[in-house]
């Protein structure tokens, strides 16, 4: 660390980290991007250049030895990071890691083991739950301004036209519109409600024989008898918002990912909409984490946070894979 910044290297070159992460970083007052790495130094170079980020690695493992290098920025394809979480950890960097987290609660385990090992933070990057919407549809709902939750109802989707060489169209590197996308679904259900899930109940369908799925729809429980419906797709127009239904109303969010979108309460005739504006959600994450790594403060959403969003993907990918209603397995995290 200098002059009170956190110094990052970004793990890949993927669209995430560069549309999104380089930018908050580059508005951020304790966060600086100085390296970034690829498998091809070619690549890495040419990125380096494009956003201004000083070093460049041909290799992960020689940005992983940069002693000028505090944490790490692991935007890899999800079957990828649990490999390179753990060797950043044992090099001694703070991680934070695109979601999901992992593809299994073992690997999570282990990513959040090598953390707590080597002394270094640890978080999953899900944005969305910093935005305004989503938090005060959370406080609305535990105040009981719609009654009692009977039901939540996500949909995250979108239409890939071009699906040649695309990661989420990988089997082997763990894609699928599950893990990209009904991840997100799966997460906001859970916070706005602030439980744990216990039984999944999934379906599948792969509309090209990719080998993953192409559109998910999913069923979770959750222990007082609230019941989520999530919808993810890879095939439809974009559509990402969430609905939570009560006995006395239903809440609104028609754009998850917009980070000032309205958020919509309908209680009897009364319609009301909320602007409910939020600074950049990249930014707001990459402040809180470098914060904690600066201070020592705990991390708002810790890691096992996101072992406890894996544990629903996990069940309900199984639950479609076995044709099962699948129970979740449990942890200790709470919200």
């Amino acid at each position: 660390m200098t002059n009170g910044s956190v110094r990052y290297g970004i793990i890949s070159t993927a669209n995430i980290a560069l549309k999104s992460h380089i930018p908050a970083a580059h508005e951020s007052l304790n966060s600086d991007i100085l390296a970034i790495s690829s498998r091809s130094e070619a690549k890495a170079k040419l990125v380096a250049e494009e956003h201004h980020i000083p070093t460049w690695y041909g290799t992960y493992e020689d940005l992983l030895v940069d002693p000028n290098i505090d944490a790490v920025i692991n935007a890899l394809p999800n079957s990828m990071h649990c490999e390179w979480t753990v060797k950043a950890a044992e090099a001694g960097k703070h991680i934070l890691c695109e979601k999901p987290l992992a593809v299994t609660t073992d690997e999570a385990r282990k990513m959040i083991d090598a953390a707590n090992q080597n002394g270094v933070v640890l978080v999953e990057a899900f944005t969305h739950r910093w935005n305004n919407h989503l938090r005060s549809a959370r406080k609305l709902i535990a105040e009981g301004a719609i009654g009692r939750l009977t039901n939540l109802q996500s949909i995250v989707a979108w239409n890939i036209t071009e699906r040649e060489g695309d990661i989420r169209f990988s089997p082997e590197l763990a894609g699928g519109i599950m893990m990209d996308g009904g991840c997100y679904g799966v997460y906001a259900c859970r916070f706005v409600l602030g439980k744990e899930p216990i039984k999944a109940s999934g379906f599948a369908y792969d509309s090209g024989s990719y080998g993953v799925d192409t559109t998910f729809d999913g069923l979770i429980e959750f222990p007082d008898g609230e019941i989520a419906y999530i919808h993810s797709s890879m095939d439809e127009p974009t559509n990402v918002s969430l609905t939570a239904i009560g006995t006395e109303g239903i809440i609104e969010i028609p754009e998850i990912f917009n980070d000032s979108g309205p958020l919509v309460i309908k209680t009897g005739d009364e319609e009301i909409i909320e602007a409910v504006p939020t600074p950049s959600r990249y930014l707001a994450q990459i402040n809180e984490f470098s914060e904690c790594i600066l201070t020592g403060k705990a991390p708002e959403f810790p890691a096992e946070d996101g072992l406890a969003n894996t544990a629903a993907l996990v069940a309900l990918l199984s639950s479609a894979r076995n044709k099962t209603v699948e129970d979740i397995e449990q942890t200790d995290y709470q919200f």
